[in-house]
């Protein structure tokens, strides 16, 4: 087996029993795991009789998933907030899926990258041991799941354009590189990012070769820090149609806040709608998406500056987007079809809704710990998610990106 490689980035986790990724988390099922899962004859205690443990993730999908209560947690999740699978029968005997997570194994052409999803809080937070620690854990689970360990093609750079993992990878480290230079605060990291996306598809990259292919990355990574102080000179809301396309992600990102818990009805559909709606218009107050969350003005989270965050704070954001990009998570997870470019504007969109979410839960007090580590969560659960990963947020992230609001987007909401 090819080694387990972590990141320069010395990441920590620790299990707190918060049962947020017991709530609202489709958990997929492989053979291994629906094998061990008859074994155990739920179905043979009364307390399961009338409530299925296994269920199909969609009528004519071959895919099955661990069933959910009504209120969106899982059914194996006992009131004081422990997994009964594991209570009963051990680690082991949990689907794979539970027993890696938060870990991910990323494969990247000959490597593994051993790393965290954040959007478990302790691993947002960075608490607990160094996940080196879990290494023999992780090996144990790709020896039962060898998928794990294997990479996939690699994603087109640009429309059209798909090269060998080798290449894709010159233009991946260029976004590594620009996103860990600690020269700039984080926001300006991100748009130069996004300077070096537009770069990117103004040059004729289908001619070079590995070597060229080179040359030109470096030659970009130092120009897109130049290219990029316009955005902050002085930074101005976006307008229009960007403010539009910007207002459709945020319900779909909010959501995926674990509280957010609804029975799937016809009547929560049309509550759902009427709420994106409300957030289309953008007047007036914010709607609940449930009773209990905040209703703050649209006009006030938009022009509220929040000034520079304290460095605990601003750094749990930093590494969070340091991460992503050193293990390729963003590259590789998700959004099937996407085009490299596309991934890096997705990942770099999450900025201004992190910081959107920020002004709405903290309200009119200054942001706390919590509310950065909330919004860092949610905007790691939206990795992979299917309304955040289709045909209509890659057209939103399309339009923003040939209107230029992207960066405009980052810069604003980084007040």
């Amino acid at each position: 087996m090819r080694p387990l490689e972590t990141l320069p980035i010395n990441e920590c986790w620790e299990c707190s029993h918060c049962t947020q990724c017991c709530r609202g988390s489709e958990i997929v099922l492989d053979r291994a795991d629906l094998q061990r899962l008859n074994q155990q004859h739920w179905e043979r205690r009364p307390e399961f009789a009338h409530q299925r443990v296994i269920e199909r993730a969609g009528l004519l999908s071959p895919r099955y998933r661990l069933a959910r209560r009504a209120d969106h947690g899982c059914v194996f999740l006992t009131e004081q907030g422990r997994c009964r699978v594991h209570q009963e029968f051990g680690f082991a005997a949990k689907p794979l899926v539970c027993q890696l997570y938060p870990l991910q194994v990323v494969p990247v052409a000959g490597q593994l990258i051993l790393t965290l999803r954040r959007s478990c809080p302790s691993a947002a937070a960075d608490l607990g041991p160094s996940i080196r620690e879990y290494e023999r854990q992780v090996r144990a689970a790709i020896g039962r799941r060898p998928g794990l360990g294997k990479a996939g093609e690699p994603p087109a750079i640009l429309r059209g354009l798909g090269r060998n993992w080798g290449d894709t990878l010159l233009i991946a480290d260029g976004f590594t590189r620009l996103l860990n230079d600690s020269r700039f605060p984080l926001v300006r990291r991100l748009v130069h990012g996004l300077q070096f996306c537009d770069l990117l598809e103004d040059c004729q990259l289908q001619p070079l070769d590995s070597s060229r292919l080179g040359e030109l990355v470096e030659l970009l990574v130092q120009a897109a820090p130049e290219e990029s102080g316009d955005w902050f000179r002085p930074r101005r809301p976006p307008q229009g149609l960007a403010r539009l396309l910007f207002r459709q992600v945020l319900p779909e990102y909010l959501r995926l806040e674990p509280r957010f818990q609804v029975r799937p009805s016809w009547r929560q559909r049309l509550r759902m709608v009427r709420v994106s709606i409300g957030f289309a218009l953008g007047r007036g107050g914010v709607p609940a998406l449930l009773p209990g969350f905040p209703q703050p003005r649209f006009d006030d989270l938009e022009q509220r500056a929040l000034g520079p965050l304290p460095p605990p704070l601003q750094d749990s954001l930093t590494r969070y987007y340091a991460a992503q990009t050193a293990s390729h998570q963003y590259l590789l997870f998700g959004r099937a079809g996407w085009t490299l470019v596309e991934r890096f504007r997705a990942l770099a969109l999450t900025f201004p809704v992190g910081m959107w979410t920020l002004r709405y839960f903290c309200g009119s007090q200054p942001p706390s710990n919590d509310d950065v580590l909330r919004a860092v969560t949610l905007i790691d659960r939206g990795q992979g998610v299917a309304p955040l990963a289709g045909a209509p947020h890659r057209r939103r992230i399309t339009h923003l990106a040939r209107l230029g609001e992207l960066q405009r987007l980052c810069a604003w909401y980084a007040r």
